[in-house]
């Protein structure tokens, strides 16, 4: 070992070693002893050898001797050690024979009795002999572990040998208690004793002693963390640089702890006491700080001021007040110890700390390392502290605990709450990780193992991944037991059957309460409680309430996301505050929920704040920042994972592809398998809705107008006939304008204005639109411009691009140029913004079929000026030169300038080519915004940026 920061201390050794060779007469310290004192691996044994080595350079004897615990029974042995190394003689022969007569005249060395004085006196006598003959050292390692008859006669030897060039040099490191206090003490008198302290390395120490190791580079990296972990203590640190050398890959900035760091725990730990070595296994057991309530009873002492000796010096550094030192250090040794002690000492713990009332939790950590579940109590701890740990959000703790409990338990009514409790669990994890329980969990219903508050969870999985029949099947029988008439159990059977009702509305279920239920006040108030979800979403989707948006954020700022009950009503408050169209505050509370450690760890709360995240960047018109964050929530489950919920970031991800123009990859999210009871629910709406818009988009307005009709079907089936939910019939009139039926639109879209409460900003700005749109002979602009209004108070910027558009065409058709330029440039930069790849207005019958080109009007292209994209879709519709010269009020020769920077900038030789690259040749033609026209980056000429 290195001797880092000790020159101090052999200094002094060095000139205590000089005054031995001085001449007789001359001043020397008259103290014949010195003690190195300092914990268990400080580098005692490396000083001692310094002075030998250094005292034979100098021609001074040296005669050295190691003490063990394991032999400080066997008399006179560290005597019989220094004989041993003198040279072979008769004085050492005489020596050796009186040390045999030693051990057969010592009888009892545990007695009060002073012992054979005669033979120490003769031992010690010939043992002066030999200190007469010159100069000599005498060093014996680890004295504290001593035989007492070499102490005494020790004793004896120092107690006549100043004057004498001798000296006694010893080890020690600091003992909770003494071997033989009172020969220990008789051979360290302070009058003739000299102590030099070794204290464990500094900061500055650990960092030299690493640099001679692994150089200075390394050691600046690692010296701190080093010390943390060691302590100081030298033999620590010199195991922590030996695991870095052997690490791979070298160069790590942290200090690698690995077998020789073990090792050298395990060595102080077994040169300590052994009371120390019995604490620091409690200490690795129960993680407590050093003076805990469980340590005195774990270590089996009986006057617990024993523990107050223990500290850094007489632990060599590795147990402080808070326990030990570092981690690494617990986890040498638990390593350390056999299995059966971990468990025994696990198993007394858990069982003194159920005495103390002390939480499951604490009591259950010990329980999960002990061999069997002895007593009933146990299973009830594991499967209380998973409860606990589920509503802690500590989803991984909570499943030790509970497959345990469930494994071992033998109660079959606790067990089957430990498998419910473990479908909670892994639902959080991944909700097709659920699915193996809840055939047990419904068995356990069947036979009566478990109530309403149990089964709510499973229920609601069940509903989950679409397996509607089981989850009545449950519901009614649940219905049928006695424990209805409880209120509480009572309040979770109205509960789980008024989600099932918002879940699956179609689905026809007895709602009547029990008699108890409807008169109980605080049944009534529960049930209020854990369906005010549900109720705030009826209240903003009936009547656009701004009151639900605030009952939504009072409820947010009171329940998280830890359990799944009160996730449920979060995302209603969410969903809440989107359709209100208060996104900004919905993004705000997505953002703070999302923040939470509970949701950072889990997949199923963050998948579903994900697609929420996406609805309201849909909602905005940000329509690519919508497509990541639903692949995000799409990467975060399987398909099956999602069950009927996919619905969600499914639609999400289809309309934002296809209002991008990425039409082949929108059709991709078409061949994700969904269930097929997904269409029972309101997910399925969603996903209808945005797979009649691909339709539209790509050309197919009969496919799209039947998805539309039938989320009307069944939303007039459902009795949940509300336009914000899903505007069916405004969607639906759009597809009957391109199929040419104008008054079946504008029957259908006046019936949705109707319908629509004042609140409903959103869908009554897109209503407006498609009404201009569709009456005959009317002027459109006062409907467009309420349109613009509306969407700009609700925030909608792609749906705002759009009725821009419109009203820009509408404008150029009444000859206000003006107010066209400005309304179409507003429309280019929200499409920009958003997105999209070209923008054109609504669609209207015209001459050439039931959605026959407009020849009105013009397709927006990313890289042509407004005048120029008029000008491109004019020619491509077949109008000569001087037709398009006459409707833009421009000149034969501008018409001609500007299509030949059309052709250039487009990569066209004819207006045959240009039809096709504007899509507008063929009858029947869709708006060239949803049939991915050519894009180019803005910017490229002074056109396109104009």
């Amino acid at each position: 070992m290195e001797l880092s920061e000790r020159s101090h201390q052999l200094d002094l050794l060095a000139r205590r070693l000089g005054d031995l060779r001085r001449p007789a007469g001359q001043a020397i310290d008259a103290r014949p002893v010195i003690a190195l004192t300092g914990p268990v691996g400080a580098g005692k044994t490396t000083l001692l050898q310094a002075l030998a080595r250094r005292a034979t350079d100098a021609g001074v004897r040296f005669l050295g001797a190691s003490a063990s615990r394991a032999e400080r029974t066997v008399p006179l042995e560290v005597v019989r050690q220094l004989v041993r190394a003198t040279p072979p003689d008769d004085a050492r022969a005489r020596l050796e024979r009186l040390l045999d007569q030693g051990v057969l005249t010592w009888s009892d060395l545990d007695d009060d009795q002073e012992g054979p004085a005669r033979t120490i006196a003769a031992i010690g006598g010939a043992l002066l002999e030999l200190a007469a003959r010159g100069p000599l050292v005498i060093g014996i390692d680890d004295v504290h572990h001593a035989d007492v008859p070499s102490l005494r006669c020790l004793d004896y030897v120092a107690r006549r040998i100043p004057g004498l060039p001798v000296l006694i040099v010893l080890t020690e490191a600091p003992r909770t208690r003494p071997w033989h206090p009172e020969v220990y003490a008789a051979l360290l008198q302070p009058a003739r004793l000299h102590r030099i302290r070794v204290p464990l390395l500094t900061l500055d120490g650990t960092h030299r002693a690493l640099a001679d190791r692994l150089g200075a580079p390394t050691a600046r990296s690692i010296a701190e963390e080093t010390h943390r972990i060691s302590g100081g203590n030298p033999l620590l640190v010199q195991a922590l640089a030996d695991d870095h050398l052997a690490a791979v890959p070298r160069g790590a900035a942290r200090p690698e702890s690995g077998e020789a760091f073990r090792e050298a725990v395990l060595s102080c730990l077994y040169r300590c006491e052994h009371l120390v070595l019995k604490a620091a296994r409690a200490l690795a057991v129960t993680d407590e700080p050093l003076h805990g309530a469980l340590l005195p009873q774990l270590v089996d002492v009986r006057a617990e001021s024993a523990l107050l000796a223990i500290d850094e010096a007489t632990s060599a550094g590795l147990i402080t007040e808070g326990g030990l030192r570092h981690p690494a250090v617990g986890r040498a040794v638990l390593d350390g110890t056999t299995a059966e002690e971990r468990a025994r000492l696990h198993r007394l713990a858990a069982c003194l700390l159920h005495e103390d009332g002390e939480s499951p939790v604490l009591v259950a950590r010990h329980l999960l390392r002990t061999d069997s579940l002895a007593e009933p109590w146990m299973a009830r701890t594991l499967l209380d502290a998973g409860e606990q740990a589920l509503l802690d959000g500590e989803v991984d703790a909570a499943l030790r605990f509970l497959r345990r409990a469930h494994r071992d338990g033998t109660d079959e009514c606790l067990r089957a709450r430990a498998r419910s409790a473990l479908a909670r669990a892994e639902w959080r994890l991944d909700p097709q990780g659920a699915m193996p329980h809840l055939q047990g969990v419904a068995s356990a219903v069947r036979a009566g193992h478990l109530g309403s508050t149990q089964a709510a969870g499973p229920i609601q999985y069940l509903l989950w991944h679409g397996q509607i029949d089981k989850a009545v099947e449950l519901v009614r029988h649940l219905g049928d037991r006695a424990d209805s008439s409880d209120p509480r159990s009572a309040a979770e059977l109205l509960v789980t059957k008024g989600w099932m009702a918002t879940l699956y509305p179609g689905v026809t279920i007895d709602h009547q309460a029990p008699v108890l239920a409807r008169r109980d006040p605080l049944t009534i108030a529960k049930v209020k409680q854990r369906l005010q979800g549900v109720t705030m979403l009826a209240s903003v989707l009936e009547r656009g309430d701004g009151g639900a948006v605030e009952e939504a954020e009072r409820v947010l700022s009171t329940i998280g996301l830890d359990d799944e009950r009160d996730m449920w009503t979060a995302i209603c408050a969410l969903i809440t505050m989107i359709y209100a169209d208060r996104l900004d505050l919905a993004g705000d509370w997505c953002g703070r929920l999302g923040r939470s450690a509970t949701v950072s760890r889990h997949p199923t709360p963050a998948a579903m704040l994900a697609a929420l995240d996406a609805a309201i960047a849909g909602r905005r018109g940000d329509l690519t920042r919508a497509q990541e964050l639903a692949d995000t929530a799409l990467n975060q489950l399987s398909p099956k994972g999602w069950g009927v919920v996919i619905g969600i970031p499914l639609a999400i991800r289809l309309r934002a592809l296809t209002f991008l123009g990425e039409l082949d990859s929108a059709a991709a999210c078409l061949q994700v398998p969904v269930p097929q009871v997904l269409f029972e629910t309101p997910f399925g709406l969603h996903y209808l809705h945005a797979r009649g818009l691909h339709a539209l988009a790509t050309g197919s307005p009969e496919s799209a107008l039947a998805d539309f009709q039938l989320c009307g079907q069944l939303m007039a089936a459902w009795r949940l006939d509300l336009p914000a939910l899903i505007p069916w019939r405004t969607e639906s009139a759009r597809a009957l304008l391109q199929l040419g039926r104008r008054p079946q639109a504008e029957k259908l879209v006046r019936e949705e204005l109707g319908r629509l409460r004042p609140g409903h900003v959103r869908y009554r700005a897109a209503a407006l639109r498609v009404l201009a749109a569709a009456e005959d002979g009317r002027d459109p602009i006062p409907h467009l411009r309420g349109s613009v209004r509306l969407l700009r108070q609700c925030g909608d910027r792609m749906e705002l691009a759009h009725s821009l558009t419109d009203l820009g065409h509408a404008y150029q058709q009444a000859g206000d140029l003006r107010q066209a330029r400005k309304a179409t440039r507003a429309a280019r930069t929200l499409a920009q913004e958003c997105g999209l790849p070209l923008l054109r207005p609504a669609a209207a019958p015209g001459r050439g079929g039931p959605a026959g080109a407009d020849p009105d009007v013009a397709v927006l292209v990313e890289g042509l000026s407004d005048t120029e994209s008029r000008v491109a879709t004019l020619a491509a519709q077949g109008h000569t030169n001087r037709e398009i010269a006459e409707k833009l009020f421009l000149t034969v020769s501008a018409i001609e300038q500007r299509l030949t920077r059309i052709y250039r900038k487009l990569d066209v030789d004819s207006r045959r080519q240009l039809a096709v690259r504007l899509r507008l040749d063929r009858p029947g033609a869709m708006p060239a915004e949803r049939l991915g026209a050519p894009r180019k980056p803005p910017g490229r000429d002074g056109d396109a940026r104009r």
